[in-house]
């Protein structure tokens, strides 16, 4: 079912080389210094001074616009201050946006100058509970540094043969931890090894107080270390169970892909209230960021929580090594071509999922219920009638941050947890054909390998997928994406479930875990409730064929001051009443409705059938022993 562990650690150690950095560019490349002082991070500002080489004519430098992971245009242009460019002995030399490509500057360059000074503040005043990890915030105690918040960098030459210097000056009493090497350490002054600029990006840091460092036992899988920093040193403080369990993370991806394409990994993770809730990946690391008490108390580190640095590890293989062909782009201001999400974060959602429960995050028995979750959030998705999986993946940065209203009629990044229930359709067809005999980590192995002469990163096509998974088992793969990804579709496939040993059914008790309040008549009416106010209403059920909308407060039902009993009630009635009589308010205004409905309480269910074998268990089942 997997490769031996003497064969993983042959993997292991030659699936990766790293050359010297000195040969990583050509000798005549010229260098950019950059200095960066985050000793007022708390105060939301860094400063930065860049040493950029030029040349006679004009210069067109780009704050960095397309960042990888972000999946979109989000550099935060809007967030420097103060940029100045002089020459070398502080002679100011003026320079313009360009009035199209507003993340890019033009400075002249007269004769005989070969570099320039840059000093540049970035503001960051970003970030939220919500906020995503390509930004640098912090606060007294513990930050976070993305280097393209805070650099800028020449046209012309490809990000991977830019080399870059940086030397980071922290708060005196802050300690640091990044995948980057350390060349000079100077008291609160640290210099990195050069690196070409994409490493630079693709390498964040996290710093603090508290910083506690953990080495994992990686198994044979190349060493992997979680970084801990927060402003509480009792949040880093996890317990040996659950650093086993992340041990158990980097094991079972070993198991699970048979090889490894960085030399050793780092799980950056800030535990902090303030910082909030984000996740990014990276070839070598992933930064993660989760509440104070996240990691040591066991009944917070469920859910995203759980699932968080599992799916971040995944893309290591799923996302940097192997990437979409039109995702691979020569800097950070070329756009890419999204159009695969649908496997690049698909496919590592239900891969990190996977892993989470192998190697104990989450017990088999938790995540049905948070698969069954997974399905119900999809399953009213109006907008499938019109917009195609796909399409959700081309335009998937525009969908990051949808307006709360009619969410289900546009379609959000469904490329998520769309793109993840197909993939475990793959894997139930898999082992269906083959009699269980192949899985979908057979896949991984073939499509995840080493590609000859792709160090850090190897671009595939919709044609190497469909490859891969004929390599694994025949079947006519092409159709089944033509039908689930590329084709707009009336409802979300669910068939795939019985080859898994489950189904979908109703019934009148809700599932663990739901709020009996505010699901009593999203099944049934299709309105999601906060109290008696409509939080939102599902496209072509009851409550949207006769008007309702989100804002609006349902004072009566059958007549009763509104309650959920009253709500149940008026529900298990409408199987002979063939209605539900509902008192509106909306505004100033009162209207009495009457909505058709005649099939009682109805809770969606994930049910197993005794008939069939629990598939579903044996995809859980920890590889590793």
């Amino acid at each position: 079912m997997y490769a031996s562990r003497k064969l993983l650690a042959v993997l292991a150690t030659v699936a990766f080389y790293v050359l010297p950095a000195h040969l990583l560019f050509a000798a005549d490349a010229p260098q950019i210094s950059v200095v960066i002082d985050a000793r007022q991070l708390h105060r939301k500002l860094l400063f930065t001074t860049m040493e950029i080489p030029c040349q006679a004519g004009e210069l067109r430098l780009w704050y960095p616009k397309w960042y990888p992971g972000s999946h979109g245009p989000m550099g935060r242009v809007e967030d420097i201050a103060g940029l100045q460019v002089t020459t070398s002995d502080s002679r100011p030399l003026p320079w313009e946006r360009d009035e199209v490509e507003l993340h890019c500057v033009k400075v002249q360059i007269p004769d005989g100058l070969s570099a320039v000074k840059v000093k540049m503040t970035t503001i960051c005043n970003s970030p939220g509970i919500s906020a995503a990890g390509i930004y640098t915030y912090g606060n007294l105690k513990v930050g976070v540094i993305n280097w393209n918040t805070c650099v800028l960098y020449p046209e012309g030459p490809k990000s991977d043969e830019q080399p870059v210097s940086v030397r980071l000056i922290l708060p005196e009493t802050w300690k640091l931890a990044s995948a980057l090497k350390t060349r000079k350490q100077e008291k609160n002054e640290t210099t990195f090894e050069t690196v070409s600029l994409t490493d630079l990006i693709d390498n964040p840091l996290i710093a603090g107080e508290n910083l506690r460092t953990i080495k994992l036992d990686s198994g044979n899988t190349p060493q992997a270390y979680l970084h801990l920093a927060s402003e509480s040193k009792e949040a880093i403080e996890i317990n040996d169970k659950v650093i086993e369990k992340y041990s158990r993370l980097v094991q079972e991806a070993g198991a699970m892909f048979g090889v490894a394409h960085y030399p050793e990994f780092h799980f950056l993770v800030t535990c902090s209230d303030e910082l909030g809730l984000y996740g990014l990946e990276h070839l070598r690391c992933s930064l993660n960021g989760v509440r104070k008490n996240d990691l040591v108390d066991d009944k917070s580190r469920v859910g995203w929580v759980a699932m968080l640095l599992p799916h971040e590890y995944v893309q290591p293989w799923c996302g940097k090594y192997r990437r979409p062909q039109s995702m691979i782009t020569p800097d950070f201001h070329s756009p890419q071509k999204t159009r695969m999400l649908w496997v690049y974060e698909g496919l590592a959602q239900y891969l990190g999922d996977v892993l989470m429960v192998r190697c104990g995050l989450v017990t088999p028995e938790t995540y049905r219920d948070t698969l069954r979750g997974y399905i119900h959030g999809q399953l009213h998705k109006a907008g499938r009638k019109w917009r195609s999986l796909e399409d959700t993946s081309i335009a998937g940065y525009l969908l990051r941050r949808p307006s709360p209203n009619w969410t289900d009629l546009r379609r959000d990044q469904d490329f998520y947890f769309e793109g993840m229930l197909l993939w475990m359709e793959c894997d139930a067809i898999i082992r269906d054909l083959s009699q269980g005999k192949k899985t979908l980590d057979d896949f991984c192995r073939i499509f995840f390998a080493s590609v000859p002469g792709k160090k850090t990163v190897a671009g595939y096509t919709y044609e190497d997928v469909i490859a891969a998974l004929r390599q694994t088992q025949e079947y006519d793969w092409e159709s089944l994406f033509t039908r689930r990804v590329k084709s707009p579709m009336e409802s979300l496939p669910l068939d795939y479930l019985q080859k898994l040993g489950y189904c979908i059914e109703y019934s009148s008790k809700p599932p663990k875990g739901v709020s009996k309040a505010s699901a009593i008549a999203e099944d049934s009416l299709g309105l999601r409730l906060a109290g008696n106010r409509i939080q939102s209403v599902i496209g072509d059920m009851p409550g949207d064929k006769i008007g309702l909308a989100s804002g609006m407060r349902i004072l009566e039902v059958n007549g009763e001051k509104y309650s959920v009993d009253a709500m149940q009630k008026a529900l298990e009635a409408s199987t002979g009443k063939k209605s539900v009589a509902l008192k509106i308010q909306n505004g100033d205004r009162e209207i009495n409705l009457s909505l058709p409905y005649a099939d009682g309480v109805r809770f969606m269910q994930l049910k197993r059938m005794d008939d069939r074998p629990d598939v579903f268990m044996q995809i859980y089942k920890p590889l590793v022993k």
